[in-house]
């Protein structure tokens, strides 16, 4: 179907038809005369038919699919969470093939040079030697890695990842008004931008002809795979592993993305070891080899024994493990040198004497004050300038010449003066503007564009046909920044001819992805810190659930005092509430006229503070906290109910009355109930299985242990009998066993068949004896441990289990008194210590194991 002509005066007519103007700067979209730019028509004219409504419609379908997949960015010292949802504008930047050729060739330039820069400076330094480069430029920089100097890395390829911030002109000119060169973030978002908007306007998508960036990420990870020291290693495969800092990271959701998109192992430091100069990977085997490691750490963090003593981020003896060639990471240590922006001065000299060519895209005309002639033509301009650290490391927001007052101006230059190697001074630029959808229209913001370029495995470089966009958040913003709420958008590079059709979603690796040799890796080959983090998913999730139950039987009771038994069934569940410190103990009791304001305003933090550690909302928070952290093992559909969870038990706005609070209680067991569902159906029954389950296991046990102990089931015999019925009918609506009961006995509910049912049943998933059998099944399936050492964690763990059954099978254990307090008390202390177990075994490494 041809695109739909655009009409004059509708909603995505010429630009004075919608109300948008573009001031005194170049606008992506519009002339200064204010038509649209040629390579705009096409995909204006798809959008005509679409009114405000329309619009507004497919904003908002963004956001759910931004939000369904969990694209976050984290903002450091926000008072509201770090967290926050990833801002996409639905309006994509539009470029034109011949225009984006250019800057291709230009970027491939300056990717070569920064590179031949980094070979010199970390080699021979040819360059400080004979004055091509001040040496102060270097030497003042607290980038530049004294302890990598002299490695010679493989092809002399630094940069095997690259981006750069470009700008335009007023005069249509793009600028680079910044190098990226440490660990380069930005890429995944792109991606995600890209599935997103492809989705919510998939007409203009087609007819535009936009160039595909699968591609780029197939030669990234090709030149990954070529980089392995020992080529396809003893596992078919070379091992690339993607170094993350962590969670707390800001870009973390773009290192999950990354991982799972170039089938990659993601690791934090932990994760990794140093022995005899070769980097391995912890994992439940054993230890792995690295061949590769992708890098997003900063190299500042990568080793605290060469580099930063205080970094728990890094890998001890992880550069002299890439001094013996054992390991190749990439971007390679010390290239974050390139982000300084002292040099930036003196790329165009550099890339004439290194490439014998002129710079074909320009930087930002800088000036650093280290150099007097420099500083002094700063200090004599500066109402024109703008004045930024000189090195990445120095940390202040750029300083605007032009709107200090003399006070101001004099104490900056005082600064300059004191430590001029810490200023640099830019020209202020005025930034390009596009459109963003705001407010139900059209409005201009100023830009700018982020491009990525990776080595391939010939020695060149590649650019991704895209980028990152980013958009300021107000008009008038001279500075574009995600953390001070800048929003982003998807880049477009119009393909000449139709592109290749391809996917847009990530593709991630599945765990049993066969290797080049038709081998499939080891399921136990999941890395320790992973396997630890599945297994407390498991236990948080249970533990959510059972506080959950626990908190909805007393809430409907409350509720409905109608309801039979129900001030009776109160007292065991306000005790329970109690033993499990979800209330205090002076409120577990409530008269025949109800519960008092004290005992509801304590039921209510029961559920929703997530500062009172026992409530429910901080059960729930760990588990989000636990399932972020184990992001990159968790399918989408996965991850989307653990981010309904957190949704629905939010402390709300306002004062939810009781009947809502129910309701909401309702919801959050079904969403509960759907992660269960997914892990028991939709998980490869690998090792990352068997550990969550393991977690839910041992969680389920000892919650059933604790409501029998926080009733006294052992004595129930001197309580009434109404009592006794009560305290027995709370046991099976909590153990999820009332039909089953129903459908056995027809009587009453008495004590021995309750507790043959919800403690001796194996066949009853929610009794304690099918516990039991699930973790001594997974114990035996787990890898051996601790050969030649004298000690057999599995077989401790395992001897535990089986005493708890046997236990439980004694004809007397549930029907004697005595032998029923004395085997719970018993089971209470013992299984913890499986738990231990596995710690010391499977996540610590504290028992010895083969490589």
């Amino acid at each position: 179907m041809p695109p739909v002509p655009f009409t004059q005066g509708s909603l995505f007519g010429e630009a004075d038809a919608i109300g948008y103007g573009s001031g005194q700067v170049y606008d992506e979209m519009v002339t200064g005369q204010g038509r649209l730019r040629p390579h705009w028509q096409t995909f204006m004219s798809t959008l005509g038919p679409l009114d405000a409504g329309q619009m507004a419609e497919r904003w908002e379908e963004a956001r759910r699919l931004l939000h369904q997949n969990g694209v976050t960015y984290n903002i450091y010292g926000d008072p509201n969470g770090m967290e926050r949802p990833w801002p996409l504008d639905m309006m994509p930047l539009l470029l034109p093939a011949h225009e984006w050729k250019a800057v291709e060739s230009g970027l491939i330039q300056r990717a070569s040079l920064l590179n031949a820069i980094l070979t010199d400076l970390y080699g021979p330094q040819t360059l400080t030697r004979y004055g091509r480069l001040p040496p102060s430029v270097i030497h003042a920089d607290p980038g530049f890695r004294r302890a990598v100097h002299g490695i010679r890395v493989p092809n002399d390829v630094h940069l095997h990842f690259y981006a750069v911030d470009l700008a335009r002109a007023p005069d249509g000119r793009w600028w680079v008004l910044s190098d990226r060169t440490q660990a380069p973030s930005g890429s995944g978002y792109a991606l995600e931008n890209r599935a997103v908007i492809a989705k919510v306007l998939p007409d203009s998508f087609r007819h535009c002809q936009v160039e595909r960036l699968t591609g780029f990420f197939d030669t990234f990870k090709e030149t990954l795979l070529s980089l392995a020291p020992r080529g396809n290693g003893a596992r078919g495969q070379p091992r690339v592993v993607l170094l993350t800092p962590g969670p707390y990271n800001e870009t973390y959701f773009e290192h999950v993305y990354l991982a799972r998109y170039l089938g990659l192992t993601l690791v934090e430091g932990a994760d990794l070891t140093v022995r005899d100069r070769t980097v391995f990977l912890k994992t439940l085997s054993g230890l792995e080899q690295v061949d590769v490691i992708l890098r997003r750490l900063d190299a500042d963090f990568a080793d605290p024994l060469e580099l930063r003593a205080d970094s728990s981020l890094g890998v001890a003896g992880l550069i002299e493990a890439v001094r013996a060639g054992n390991v190749v990471m990439a971007n390679a240590l010390g290239s974050g040198l390139m982000e300084s922006m002292a040099m930036k001065s003196s790329l165009p000299t550099l890339c004439r004497h290194l490439l014998g060519e002129e710079l074909r895209l320009p930087g930002v005309a800088s000036w650093w004050c280290g150099n007097d002639a420099e500083r002094a033509y700063v200090i004599d301009h500066l109402d024109g300038l703008v004045v930024k650290p000189a090195f990445p490391s120095l940390s202040f927001e750029p300083i605007f010449g032009a709107q200090l007052s003399a006070g101001e101006r004099s104490a900056l230059i005082e600064r300059i003066r004191r430590r001029p190697w810490y200023f640099v001074a830019q020209e202020q630029m005025a930034l390009s503007t596009a459109p963003v959808w705001q407010d139900g229209r059209l409005q201009p913001r100023p830009l700018v564009l982020r491009v990525f370029l990776c080595a391939t495995p010939s020695g060149g470089y590649a650019v991704m046909p895209g980028g990152l966009t980013r958009v300021a958040s107000e008009s008038g913003r001279l500075v574009v920044s995600m953390q001070s709420g800048g929003g982003s958008k998807d880049t477009w590079i119009l393909a000449p001819r139709r592109a290749d059709v391809a996917s847009t979603q990530p593709r991630p690796a599945p765990a049993t992805e066969p290797t080049a040799s038709g081998a499939r890796p080891s399921a136990n080959d999941l890395p320790s810190r992973v396997a630890d983090g599945l297994y407390w998913l498991g236990r948080y999730a249970e533990r959510a659930e059972g506080a959950l139950r626990l908190l909805r039987a007393t809430q409907s009771r409350l509720i409905d005092s109608n309801m039979p038994g129900a001030t009776l069934q109160l007292r065991p569940l306000l005790d329970l509430l109690s033993s499990l410190g979800m209330i205090p103990p002076d409120m577990v009791r409530v008269t025949e006229s109800g519960a008092n304001r004290g005992l509801r305003e304590a039921l209510y933090a029961a559920v929703t503070d997530p500062d009172h550690p026992n409530s429910l909302r901080a059960q729930v928070l760990r588990l989000h906290r636990t399932a972020y952290s184990v992001r990159d093992r968790l399918s989408m559909d996965m991850w989307r109910v653990v981010s309904a969870i957190d949704r629905q038990t939010l402390p709300p706005k306002g004062r939810m009355d009781a009947a809502t609070l129910l309701l909401r209680l309702d919801d959050v067991m079904i969403t509960l109930a759907a992660f269960s569902g997914l892990e028991q159906e939709s998980m490869t029954r690998g090792a990352g299985w068997r550990f969550l389950d393991i977690g839910r296991r041992i969680e389920r046990s000892l919650h059933m242990i604790a409501l029998m102990r926080g009733v006294h089931i052992a004595d129930l015999d001197r309580q009434d009998e109404p009592m006794q019925a009560a305290t027995l009918a709370v046991l099976l609506e909590l153990g999820e066993s009332v039909m089953t009961y129903r459908a056995r006995h027809l009587t009453s509910v008495e004590r021995t068949p309750v507790l043959d049912l919800l403690l001796g049943e194996e066949a009853n998933p929610r009794a304690l004896a099918f516990q039991l059998a699930a973790l001594d099944r997974h114990l035996r399936a787990l890898p051996s441990q601790g050969v030649g050492t004298g000690t057999d964690p599995t077989g401790g763990a395992l001897a535990i289990v089986a005493a708890a059954r046997n236990g439980l099978e004694r004809t007397d254990a549930l029907a004697s008194v005595e032998a029923l307090r004395v085997l719970l008390d018993t089971l209470a202390m013992s299984l913890p210590d499986v738990s231990n177990f596995l710690a010391h075994a499977y996540f610590s490494h504290a028992f010895a194991r083969s490589a």
